[in-house]
């Protein structure tokens, strides 16, 4: 069955995540929408979403407010990984995640098939089989215990000492910080400098004794952090199991993001990520 993943911005830069089991979820400020938006950002229904064979496809239901994609307006189109909906002020990032263990449907013709042929060619394709794993299955290691933190907990100081001019560096690592943070859905590592760049424009709004501006960029990092901590944590567990299931498709797509956020800081999980990666392409699935 799977689940479609929708990941609602708001115009502050607070993220929520919705994830609606099934292939249809839809978008609109009506109570029964799957994904609800305020309604004076949106028709009572606005887009639906809706899976056709593997691809993702978004649908206008309603001519106002106008929806975009990427940009450009949309009327009805397939989505990929990087596809960026906007409805109103609202940004919206959507997937599909097919379930792990969801196989093929076979007919019953498939199911039952010749019983005398089956039995002459099972023992043939089980030794094929057998041989090839054996070949080329990589041997995937447990992940170490414990991952990198994300972030140092030391303390960030300002480097300009007065007033005047630790307002005007705060504001211009503060302005780099929202080009990163609003970067992120495309390169993720940009997120994770977006929050260091927070706390030094913090810290100098507070050397310029703005105190309005210093929590902003203090809740701003906090946020930020937080969200990246818990997607880091996810996505490691997440990828643990997809090893285990051997559903390599999604894996390798975890281990992208997982070597953009831990390259930072490195470590004994980033260098069992980079082993991984190796592996995978051994099993012909490129990241």
């Amino acid at each position: 069955m799977g689940m479609i993943r929708v990941e609602k911005r708001w115009p502050n830069g607070q993220r929520e995540i919705t994830e609606v089991e099934g292939q249809r979820a839809l978008i609109g400020s009506a109570s029964h929408c799957d994904v609800r938006l305020p309604m004076d950002q949106a028709a009572e229904e606005q887009v639906l979403l809706y899976v056709l064979g593997p691809t993702l496809r978004a649908e206008v239901r309603a001519d106002s407010p106008l929806v975009t994609v990427n940009g450009e307006p949309l009327t009805a189109s397939a989505l990929t990984p990087d596809s960026v909906l906007a409805i109103g002020a609202f940004r919206l990032f959507v997937n599909f995640v097919p379930d792990a263990l969801e196989g093929p449907r076979l007919t019953p013709q498939q199911k039952h098939g010749n019983p005398l042929l089956a039995g002459l060619l099972l023992p043939i394709f089980g030794a094929l089989a057998y041989l090839l794993w054996w070949d080329k299955a990589p041997k995937f290691t447990e992940p170490p215990a414990e991952a990198p933190a994300l972030f140092a907990d030391a303390a960030v100081s300002c480097p300009q000492q007065t007033p005047p001019q630790a307002l005007a560096f705060a504001d211009e690592q503060a302005e780099i910080a929202e080009g990163k943070r609003e970067r992120m859905p495309f390169a993720v590592e940009d997120g994770v400098a977006a929050v260091g760049l927070y706390r030094l424009a913090a810290a100098c709004y507070k050397q310029a004794e703005n105190a309005g501006r210093e929590q902003e960029a203090r809740s701003a990092a906090e946020s930020l952090e937080r969200d990246l901590n818990n997607d880091f944590r996810a996505r490691r567990l997440r990828l643990a199991h997809l090893l285990a299931v051997e559903d390599y498709a999604l894996a390798v797509k975890d281990v992208v993001v997982l070597r953009a956020l831990a390259a930072a800081r490195k470590g004994r999980y980033f260098e069992w990520l980079s082993v991984v990666t190796e592996q995978l392409k051994a099993k012909g699935f490129q990241p």
